[in-house]
């Protein structure tokens, strides 16, 4: 997710109520016509009951109009994916939190039931709202606060969780039902804390407000059943961790591991279409002489850091996401979303599966992992020259054999800070070009490497390139490797008592 996917979320709620200007508009709708991720961001803000907005991550200045593109410009340039940040901002277009918003969401049943929320019921004023904390929800798989806000504007505020030890505390999601009720979802908190503090901040950052309060996380431990399965798997390469399961009392993770070999055979593996990871490992040689800043473990690039955060919803095919049944009810357990990120290890990837809870009476659940492609380098890496100088689409009928087939490069076309191009995969027979995943690699005529390549939403054979000089007009295209989806992976759980 890029800087430039987080404004255009932060702006979600103005435009909404259509409360921006028409050059913003334009550009939104622009954005959410290119951007998968965005869109389906959007599509659930505008379902009838519990919409998910993402995580925002600074503050847009107001004035919304040329000075936010000039801002877009500069926030852009990101070579694969953000890490998630903290002081993430909150939106108040007219968000409130009541006390009944429990009764409205499945996933709070069960802290209803047992008397686990935490009542906090703390009101300041910042400006000329007053801001209410009415209570919150420490699982041990996350932390839910309510909020409650009189007077509310279209003024963003930045928020941010710290515990008495000063450890800040990463914002994740925020939910909102009906337009009038908002939580705020936070990663959870370490078992020994005691004491925390919220605090707000205007748009500014010039005023602030403190919510101080006691926390007991035990009381939900003793509710959770996390579980360490210890389950293995591997197929093409590719080492298959099944490390932990936290069941928690308003939401159920799953955490597994990927680890693949150093030797190059596999170049990268990816979750999903987008969630790509290449292979960043770096050979040094033994006369090298010392870098100029200390390389991570094994060798791993110092600038290869790589979260992608992503919604899932149970209407998409199986197909395409995680899906967890529970097998002693016989039914299909709601998916929440899934963050995939690397870890200080080269070669290796950690995948967090968020469900709704799962039935405390439940004694079996059978996981089946998100498609995961791996990737192999191709024989032919002839460069596709695009030059732009003359014209901003060019026409290309490029044809690069395969092993498995052909890919033939249509078009290309430049629009603002972005190139696209279209392609057709042409599979060998008694092969599936569903199961083929190309990865283009494109650079400018300085051989400076751009953003990675993105598939547009709803177009199959379509990907755009952020730029990191949108005033460049000559650039190369290179198809660098390309993914086979693996055969599909499940894990059947015993989670009974025995």
């Amino acid at each position: 997710m890029s800087k430039e996917c987080q404004v255009i979320q932060d702006l979600f709620p103005l435009y909404s109520e259509n409360l921006v200007s028409p050059e913003t508009k334009g550009y939104i709708e622009n954005h959410l016509a290119q951007c998968s991720y965005c869109r389906q961001i959007w599509e659930e803000i505008n379902q009838p009951l519990l919409d998910v907005l993402p995580m925002k991550e600074f503050n847009v200045e107001q004035g919304i109009g040329d000075k936010l593109f000039a801002n877009l410009k500069k926030t852009v340039m990101v070579a694969i994916c953000l890490l998630l940040l903290g002081g993430a901002g909150i939106s108040y277009a007219s968000y409130s939190a009541g006390k009944h918003v429990s009764l409205d969401d499945p996933s709070y049943r069960l802290v209803n039931e047992l008397g686990l929320f935490t009542e906090i019921n703390q009101t300041k004023a910042l400006n000329d709202m007053e801001v209410t904390l009415e209570k919150g929800i420490f699982d041990n798989s996350r932390t839910i606060l309510f909020l409650k806000v009189s007077n509310p504007g279209n003024e963003l505020l930045q928020a941010t969780l710290t515990d008495e030890s000063g450890h800040e505390y990463l914002q994740r999601t925020s939910k909102v039902l009906q337009k009038k009720y908002y939580v705020v979802e936070f990663e959870p908190l370490k078992a020994e804390v005691e004491n925390v503090c919220m605090i707000l901040k205007d748009p500014e950052g010039k005023e602030k407000i403190e919510f101080q309060f006691p926390v007991d996380v035990t009381s939900t431990l003793q509710h959770t059943r996390i579980i360490y399965p210890n389950l293995r798997q591997e197929v093409k390469g590719i080492a298959i961790n099944f490390q932990k399961a936290v069941l928690g009392v308003s939401q159920s993770e799953f955490k597994i591991k990927l680890d693949w070999s150093y030797d190059g055979s596999v170049t990268g593996i990816s979750v999903g279409r987008d969630a790509i990871f290449p292979t960043s490992f770096r050979k040094i040689s033994n006369d090298a002489p010392p870098p100029p800043v200390p390389l991570a473990p094994g060798g791993l690039a110092s600038n290869y850091a790589a979260t992608f955060a992503v919604n899932y919803r149970n209407e998409e095919p199986p197909f395409n996401r995680p899906v967890l049944y529970d097998l002693s009810q016989r039914e299909e357990i709601t998916v929440q979303g899934g963050e995939y990120r690397t870890t200080q290890f080269p070669c290796q990837v950690e995948m967090s599966l968020k469900f709704d809870l799962v039935d405390p009476q439940t004694e079996m659940v059978e996981l089946v992992l998100p498609p995961i492609y791996y990737f192999k380098e191709v024989g032919n890496k002839e460069e596709v020259n695009l030059d732009f100088q003359e014209n901003t689409k060019i026409k290309l009928d490029k044809v690069i054999p395969i092993e498995t087939g052909k890919i033939i490069i249509d078009k290309a076309w430049l629009e603002e800070d972005r190139l696209f191009i279209s392609y057709i995969l042409e599979a060998a027979q008694g092969r599936n070009a569903q199961e083929l995943l190309p990865f283009f690699a494109l650079k400018d005529e300085q051989g400076e490497k751009q953003g990675q390549g993105h598939f547009t939403y709803g177009k199959e054979g379509e990907l755009f390139f952020l730029l990191f000089n949108p005033e460049s007009k000559k650039f190369s295209l290179t198809l660098d490797s390309l993914g086979e989806l693996l055969p599909r992976q499940k894990f059947t759980l015993d989670i009974s008592d025995k």
